[in-house]
C-alpha cells in the first residue's frame, strides 16, 4: 500500500497559486478520498503520507459523502449505515 500512497502523493499536487495554496489533481483527490474510506484507515496518517493537511482531506471526504447522499446512495460513515 505504501507504493500506492507514494505514487498518489507524487500526482496529488499539480501546482501552486500565487498565494501559496496548492492546486490538486481531481483524480488523485478522488483516489485519496476512496482510500480514506476503507475500514481501519487513518485519515490523518494518509494525509501526512501524502503531504496534505488532515483537515483538508477530511473536508474532501465530507464533500464526497454529501455528494453520495445527494445522489441517493447508501453510504457507510464511521461504522454506521446511513441512507440518503
Amino acid at each position: 500500500m505504501s507504493e500506492l500512497i507514494s505514487d498518489l502523493a507524487k500526482r496529488l499536487v499539480v501546482g501552486h497559486k500565487r498565494d501559496g495554496r496548492s492546486i490538486y489533481d481531481e483524480q488523485a483527490k478522488r483516489e485519496l478520498v476512496l482510500a480514506c474510506r476503507e475500514p481501519g484507515v487513518s485519515i490523518a496518517k494518509l494525509a501526512r503520507d501524502c503531504g496534505v493537511n488532515a483537515n483538508q482531506v477530511n473536508s474532501w471526504v465530507r464533500l464526497y459523502e454529501r455528494q453520495l447522499v445527494k445522489c441517493g446512495a447508501t453510504i457507510w460513515v464511521r461504522g454506521a449505515r446511513q441512507s440518503g
